[in-house]
């Protein structure tokens, strides 16, 4: 028999490779939605064999919880991992210290461009409509995620940083602009290419954020993420 170690460790790779699976089938997903989907599609969609795809996914309804688990966790490790802390000082914040929050604006930025782009609209009217209960879940992390940037923006504020606006407001801008930008009819329609909008919007973003004495701190790395980001976009598609 297997011991509770190997068991571990087998259900560590099963694990596992449901994620890969449901990496492959999340641009589909992302695209058209999952009322339509069949099992056959999905076998296809994550490149194994219907037999293979029965050992993981018992029905269409695992394999959207596992989606909407998988993205859970996704957020969750956002705000661990990349989402800034806001910043304190017991005294005037040095020169440095304020410099933090033009170096973690780009970071903030991709947060919510991400979150736009995976969490598509054909997604969660889908979710919302067909899983409610799924649905509230991804709306639980979406909100630790919305709470821990409002606090950074808030703080950025508080130190004069950051012009005084409010903060879920302007996560909300953020998401329903990449989400217009992201569709290709709206960028055909006024002759726009995906990486000047995604960087004339981060411009934009910047002045209307930004105290004006901080805005000619320009942040190095948003421009080849965005081209990455563009490269992973369209060989999904």
């Amino acid at each position: 028999m297997m011991d509770c170690e190997g068991l571990d460790e087998a259900e560590a790779k099963k694990q596992t490779n449901k994620l890969k699976f449901i990496i492959k089938i999340l641009p589909y997903i992302q695209k058209n939605g999952f009322n339509s989907l069949k099992m056959d599609d999905a076998a296809k969609y994550m490149d194994i064999s219907k037999a293979t795809m029965y050992k993981y996914f018992s029905s269409k309804d695992e394999i959207i919880e596992s989606l909407v688990l998988q993205s859970v966790t996704y957020i969750d490790q956002l705000l661990l991992e990349e989402v800034p802390s806001k910043l304190t000082a017991q005294s005037e914040p040095t020169h440095r210290e304020l410099m933090l929050y033009g170096e973690t604006f780009n970071i903030t930025f991709k947060i919510s461009m991400k979150l736009a782009y995976y969490l598509s609209d054909a997604l969660l009217d889908d979710l919302n409509n067909a899983y409610p209960e799924l649905a509230a879940k991804l709306a639980e992390g979406l909100e630790r995620c919305r709470k821990k940037l409002m606090s950074y923006y808030d703080s950025g504020m508080e130190l004069g940083v950051f012009h005084r606006l409010n903060s879920r407001v302007l996560l909300i801008q953020l998401d329903v602009v990449f989400r217009e930008l992201l569709d290709p009819k709206l960028l055909m329609l006024h002759n726009m290419t995906l990486k000047q909008a995604l960087l004339d919007f981060y411009q934009a973003m910047k002045c209307q954020v930004f105290k004006e004495q901080w805005i000619h701190e320009d942040q190095p790395g948003i421009e080849p993420y965005i081209h990455e980001f563009i490269l992973r976009k369209f060989s999904n598609e």
